[in-house]
Formats: structure tokens, C-alpha cells, sequence
């Protein structure tokens, strides 16, 4: 009879240890929409102010007038365009991470649902199991059973905090090689251009430097969370802060062909290493998570030839 408790037990462990690693995953993602949500109202406030500064300089007015007279205006203008520019990727960047945070935490609520009554269950057999050693065997045996339980409970977390890292490494992993393409494209496209391209490639290569800075948000959210499992796995974090500061740099040279084309590259040399650093991490994981699978196997047959000895 024990045997078949322990096969029950060992069902329910890996649903108890995934409800703890959510718990705490689910915790963390409301303390951080709490604080981006401040953010974005703060942002949200310096963007209304530099739209609000560029409209009225764009307005018939005193201001504007004076403006035209000692012939500043368009410069003028330009500078309050490059910060409402600058302030509308800030705003947008803080929204994505916002809207990121949110649709994890109902993925979250939702796995947690389905595990709503795992403890108890667990519980439940766990204390029958006692019971029956309380009969069968003494309390050397009934203290060395619980303390292999807990073991058993540190593995199966540590299982599901790896598999939960593996999990966002490859979500990441599959944006990078799709910021990739997008990359190599506005290179192909700033090739053509200074080779004598028109305007229709001039055209495709901003939109495709539009797309990538797009989906460079994208990237630097996905990976804020890789890191954040990492950190669960006692693994470094990751930096892709030089790639977020080239692509600030477009505003200032968008106009300038060769400069944007510089720019394009370096971004995609960015975008490599990245690639590879991933890769390089998610081999490490996947390494990990076997060694672990062997760990566990072990200690599960160590507990179940216990159990028959009794």
C-alpha cells in the first residue's frame, strides 16, 4: 500500500513544485506592474507636454511668428519633433513592457487554476502515508521518509524554475532570429540606397529600421524576463543595453544615409551576439535540466527502495 501512495505522491510533486514557482513568479509581476504603471502615467505626462510644445510651434502664433522672423523656426521645430520622438519610444516602451507583464500574469492565473488543489491532495496523502508508517514503522523511519520528501520538494522546484527559464530562452531566441531578418533586410535595403537607389528604397529602409526598433522593445522585454529566470537558476543576466542605445541614435542621423547604414550594422552585430549568448545559455539550461532529470531519478529510486523495505 505504500508503494501505491508513493506513486500518487511522486504524481502530485511536480504539480505542488510548479503551483510554488508560479506563486512566487505571480507576486513579482504585480509588484512590477505596480511600478510601471506609475511610470507610464509619468510618461504619459511628458509625452502630452512635448506633443502639446510641437503643435504650438506649429500653430500661427506670437511665438511662431517671432520664430519665422529670426529665421529659426524649422530648427525649432525639428528639436521639439526629435523629443516628442524620443518621448513617444519611452512611452511606448514602458506601455509594451505594461501589456507584457499583464498578459503573463493571466497565463500565470490561469496554470494556477488548474493547480488550485494540489496541496491539499498532496497533503492528504502524505499524511495517510504517515499514518501507515505510524503503524508499520518507527519514528527513525517516519523522520527519514519526511526529510527525503523535502529533498525530493527542493529538486522538482528546482525542475520547474529550469524548465520555466528554458521556456523563455526560446521565446526570446525566436524574436532575436526574427529582429535578424528584419535587420538584414534594411542592410539589403540601405545597400540598393547608396548605390543609387530611389525613393522607393529609401522608403523600405526606414520602415524595416521602424520594424526593427519595434521589435527591439519586443526583444528587451522578453529578455528583462529571461533574466529574471536566470536569476531563479543562479545563471548571470544578460546585457542588450548597446543595441537599445543605437537605435536612439536614428534620430539624430536619419537623414544621413551612410550614418543610418552604420548604424543598421552595428544593430545587427548586436543582434548576433545576443543570439549566440542566448544559445549558449539555453545549451547550459537543457544540460541542467538532464542532470537534474538523472538526480531525481535517483533519489526517487533511493525513496522507493526505502518504502519496499518496510
Amino acid at each position: 500500500m505504500l508503494k501505491d501512495i508513493n506513486v500518487k505522491i511522486n504524481q502530485i510533486k511536480e504539480q505542488v513544485a510548479e503551483k510554488k514557482v508560479l506563486e512566487e513568479k505571480l507576486d513579482n509581476l504585480n509588484k512590477e506592474i505596480s511600478m510601471y504603471e506609475c511610470e507610464l502615467r509619468d510618461l504619459e505626462e511628458i509625452l502630452n507636454k512635448e506633443l502639446h510644445d510641437v503643435e504650438k510651434l506649429k500653430k500661427v502664433s506670437l511665438s511662431s511668428i517671432i520664430c519665422t522672423i529670426t529665421r529659426n523656426k524649422k530648427e525649432k521645430i525639428e528639436k521639439e519633433e526629435k523629443e516628442y520622438l524620443i518621448a513617444k519610444f519611452k512611452y511606448d516602451d514602458c506601455f509594451s513592457r505594461v501589456d507584457s507583464a499583464k498578459n503573463s500574469k493571466l497565463r500565470i492565473e490561469d496554470r494556477l487554476n488548474s493547480l488550485a488543489n494540489c496541496e491539499n491532495r498532496y497533503a492528504e496523502l502524505l499524511d495517510t502515508k504517515l499514518a501507515l508508517i505510524n503503524i508499520y514503522g518507527d519514528a527513525n523511519e517516519k523522520n527519514r521518509i519526511l526529510n527525503m520528501e523535502k529533498e525530493l520538494d527542493h529538486y522538482f522546484k528546482e525542475l520547474k524554475e529550469m524548465e520555466e527559464s528554458i521556456e523563455a530562452g526560446n521565446t526570446l531566441y525566436e524574436e532575436i532570429a526574427y529582429a535578424k531578418e528584419i535587420l538584414q533586410s534594411a542592410k539589403n535595403w540601405g545597400t540598393i540606397d547608396l548605390l543609387g537607389g530611389d525613393f522607393i528604397s529609401s522608403i523600405a529602409k526606414h520602415e524595416k529600421v521602424d520594424q526593427a526598433q519595434n521589435q527591439f522593445i519586443r526583444i528587451s522585454n522578453l529578455l528583462s524576463n529571461f533574466n529574471k529566470e536566470l536569476k531563479d537558476v543562479n545563471i548571470n543576466s544578460l546585457n542588450f543595453s548597446n543595441t537599445m542605445k543605437t537605435f536612439d541614435i536614428f534620430f539624430d542621423n536619419i537623414f544621413t544615409d551612410i550614418s543610418v547604414n552604420s548604424q543598421i550594422s552595428n544593430s545587427y552585430e548586436d543582434i548576433c551576439k545576443l543570439q549566440r549568448d542566448v544559445d549558449i545559455i539555453l545549451k547550459k539550461l537543457k544540460d541542467s535540466k538532464v542532470s537534474l532529470h538523472e538526480i531525481i531519478d535517483d533519489k526517487k529510486d533511493e525513496y522507493d527502495k526505502f518504502i519496499n523495505s518496510l
